[in-house]
């Protein structure tokens, strides 16, 4: 029962509170999880957009720290913040839309300090998966060469593109027009450019699952191993890039690394907790590479089939394998291209199905 439900609190009862009241019921749902304690901020294409209350709380205090210091410092605190919002919502509609493509469910994406949340649920299959993790970071592929070229274009300068990553000051601070002014305009462009392949490299190179390098490895290998194994693999490597991630933010002072590092720590050990529960031999029957559809029937004792049972699987798996390469023929070649034997597999079929 969600909080707007109960008679939480009576102060929020009256004609005078009631506006308060529901404020209050919309931003933080039944109080209990903190990842839901966000403000609507639109909803466009059946997907709705919310920043969290602490991601609010931390764009208010930079900036008055940023205007504390000089005006120079606000207004670029400003366009490094528009920057990397912007860049990691249209991200995370990649991922929405990606799941819708395949047949999956998409409504909502969660801003948040630490980047954004899209909440996806994607058909259970590694397919599925991978294209709606992918989904995310093409769209930073496809900004690379359009935010490059605009760049390019507004200073004429290669060395303004192709630099070393980890010092971008030196750019910034040289950064001109043809003409040879400066601009804020020009300076939003390269800002645009310089974030959008920091974010593409950040989350595709790291291995650190719930990070899209870490998702794409899962699915990756679920193709390969299963679902179990691969999520045990990936969340184990997971946990190891967080501490080393950790470590690192500690050296170099960068307490945004350290939060993600942790957030990925924990989001690892609770997967890795959620994997034993559900590797119970209560659930020994279960097959979770198909999915829903794995879940054996009340009452029904996990048992390894019989040889004449797995003859009988492998007959038909090789069988649908042949009726499968007889309708691809059919497709390239047509009905003329088909042997004796194949026309006879084919009739043989086609008689089966319409129970003859």
């Amino acid at each position: 029962m969600g909080w707007q439900d109960r008679q939480f609190d009576e102060r929020f009862r009256g004609s005078d509170a009631g506006g308060i009241g529901r404020w209050f019921r919309r931003v933080f749902g039944d109080g209990e999880n903190p990842l839901t304690w966000a403000v609507t901020l639109y909803r466009a294409w059946g997907i709705t957009v919310k920043i969290h209350l602490i991601y609010l709380i931390w764009i208010i205090a930079k900036l008055i720290a940023s205007g504390a210091r000089d005006q120079f410092g606000f207004v670029f605190t400003v366009m490094t913040m528009a920057a990397l919002f912007g860049l990691v919502l249209i991200h995370e509609y990649g991922h929405c839309l990606a799941c819708r493509r395949v047949g999956g469910e998409a409504d909502q994406i969660l801003m948040w300090p630490l980047g954004g949340l899209a909440y996806c649920s994607p058909p259970h299959s590694w397919r599925a998966h991978l294209a709606t993790v992918v989904g995310g970071p093409m769209v930073n592929v496809v900004l690379w060469p359009i935010l490059g070229a605009a760049v390019w274009g507004l200073t004429g300068s290669i060395g303004d593109i192709v630099f070393n990553p980890f010092t971008p000051g030196s750019v910034l601070g040289g950064l001109t027009l043809r003409s040879g002014e400066a601009s804020w305009a020009l300076a939003g462009v390269w800002l645009l450019y310089y974030l959008n392949v920091v974010l593409l490299a950040f989350n595709v190179l790291l291995p650190m699952y719930p990070m899209d390098g870490g998702r794409i490895l899962q699915a990756v290998l679920w193709a390969k191993i299963g679902y179990q194994r691969s999520m045990a693999i990936s969340t184990t490597l997971g946990l190891v890039a967080a501490v080393v991630l950790a470590v690192m933010a500690i050296v170099f002072g960068q307490m945004t690394l350290f939060a993600i590092a942790l957030f990925a720590g924990i989001t690892c050990w609770m997967q890795q907790r959620q994997m034993r529960f559900v590797g119970d031999p209560a659930l020994g029957g279960y097959d979770f590479d198909r999915g829903f559809a794995g879940m054996p029937e009340a009452n029904e004792e996990p048992r390894t089939p019989s040889r004449r049972e797995r003859r009988r699987a492998q007959k038909q798996a090789d069988y649908e394998k042949e009726f499968d390469r007889i309708l691809d023929k059919i497709s390239r070649e047509g009905m003329g291209g088909l042997t004796a034997r194949e026309k006879r597999v084919l009739s043989r079929d086609t008689a089966r199905r319409r129970g003859r």
